[in-house]
């Protein structure tokens, strides 16, 4: 007989995601550049110059420096993981395990899954009909549910919007357990939570090096919270989590503020342009934060596989609550970009 997992773990879908060759791949939220040839370069040539036969350093000291000075904190106070997911869940297993976490619905498809393989109870809190987070509704279900950690992505994933800092903070007042404000897509929102670390030590802030650093292939994530929260995570998260590349890669693209800026700019304004596209195209398009925009049409699936005939992948989120006959797409190169807007055009012909 094999063993059988946990009734809640057995109870879980698992991370599913549609692959297909495509031309066009718009459905997992990635930087359109790679890193730039002369950076690869250095990275190898650092790479070249250390023993791979040796464990790398522990707590990446480089690359949590790098970053930290990237954050604009001291490096006690940042904690590099193997992605943020491992941030994630080394938090739920540190604060929540046994225990209630709350969180919005619908909003990162892995911090409930992740939530319940740390031992968590999981209760969610719908968006307001405008697709915003309520965080009132969320401080009001933490303390009915004496929950032990309030986890919220800003902006929220697949819908988009930010929570501002003004709701974040009536948030941490409203609500004294771990706050976690995961910001994987910090470089596109124009404001962060992270200034309130100073006057609310509950506030944990996760970023990624996947979106605006262009590194997704590198999986490598951090913590930015109090030294003792930093601390306590530190004793979940397994020594040596952050490989080698991921370490050098991530100190080198950290202390390139002004190249990650160029091309933030590059998204935010081609995001721009493509909502404005979407808007003439006759689609209900909802605002963005982040490198993705929600796109709202009458056959959403219908219009996903017009789109894949195409050579166009895009994310079918249609099945999320409150989320029918939506879909996300990321913004890409222009090229990839002009693309899409054609196809969507020509799938929306063959609808009428």
């Amino acid at each position: 007989m094999t063993p059988q997992p946990r009734p809640e773990v057995a109870a879980l879908a698992g991370y599913r995601l549609a692959g297909a060759e495509v031309p066009v791949k718009l459905n997992q939220n990635e930087c359109p550049r790679d890193v730039p040839a002369e950076l690869k370069e250095e990275i190898l040539s650092r790479l070249r110059g250390l023993a791979w036969n040796r464990y790398p350093p522990m707590r990446a000291d480089g690359a949590r420096e790098a970053v930290a000075e990237a954050c604009g904190v001291s490096p006690d106070r940042v904690l590099l993981t193997n992605g943020s997911n491992e941030a994630i869940l080394a938090l739920m297993q540190t604060f929540a395990a046994g225990r209630t976490v709350v969180l919005p619905e619908p909003g990162y498809s892995m911090a409930a899954p992740l939530a319940v393989v740390a031992g968590a109870r999981v209760r969610p809190v719908r968006l307001r009909q405008d697709l915003r987070v309520d965080v009132d509704l969320l401080a009001r279900s933490a303390r009915e549910a004496e929950a032990a950690l309030v986890f919220l992505a800003s902006p929220n994933n697949p819908t988009g919007r930010a929570v501002t800092p003004e709701e974040v903070e009536a948030l941490l007042r409203a609500f004294h357990g771990p706050v976690v404000v995961d910001e994987a897509y910090w470089g596109f929102c124009p404001r962060s939570v992270l200034p309130l670390q100073d006057r609310y030590p509950h506030l944990v802030v996760l970023r990624t090096a996947s979106k605006a650093f262009g590194l997704a292939g590198a999986r490598v994530g951090w913590v930015v919270a109090h030294p003792e929260v930093v601390a306590q995570v530190s004793k979940v998260v397994p020594p040596y989590n952050v490989n080698l590349f991921g370490q050098v890669a991530v100190e080198v693209m950290a202390r390139r503020g002004e190249l990650v800026a160029c091309r933030v700019q590059e998204v935010v304004q081609e995001r721009e342009r493509i909502r404005d596209a979407l808007e003439d195209i006759g689609v209900q398009v909802y605002p963005s934060d982040a490198n993705f925009l929600l796109f709202r049409v009458p056959d959403a699936r219908e219009t996903f596989l017009r789109l894949l005939e195409r050579g166009v992948l895009v994310r079918d989120v249609s099945r999320y609550p409150m989320l029918e006959g939506c879909l996300r797409v990321t913004v890409g190169s222009r090229e990839d970009n002009d693309a899409f807007l054609s196809a969507l055009r020509a799938a929306r012909e063959v609808a009428v």
